[in-house]
């Protein structure tokens, strides 16, 4: 996570952020072996998802619903 640019935070040590001119560009949750990401535009959410799928083999199961039990909703 650290080599592609994001950094973790102290409050969290699941939460990595990568920040592009002061502002947030991508939140990253990790938790065991499932990421939620999350970020204002999607260029970048599409460019992490690349990079890592260039050094790993992930799956990517589409637009979050569920995570530890919570239901994720959208507005």
């Amino acid at each position: 996570m650290l080599n592609l640019g994001l950094v973790r935070l102290f409050a969290d040590d699941c939460l990595y952020i990568k920040k592009e001119k002061g502002k947030i560009v991508l939140l990253v949750l990790v938790y065991i072996d499932d990421m939620a990401v999350s970020g204002p535009n999607g260029y970048y959410i599409v460019l992490f998802k690349k990079l890592l799928d260039n050094n790993f083999e992930i799956t990517d199961l589409g637009e979050l619903k569920f995570m530890l039990g919570i239901l994720i909703t959208r507005d």
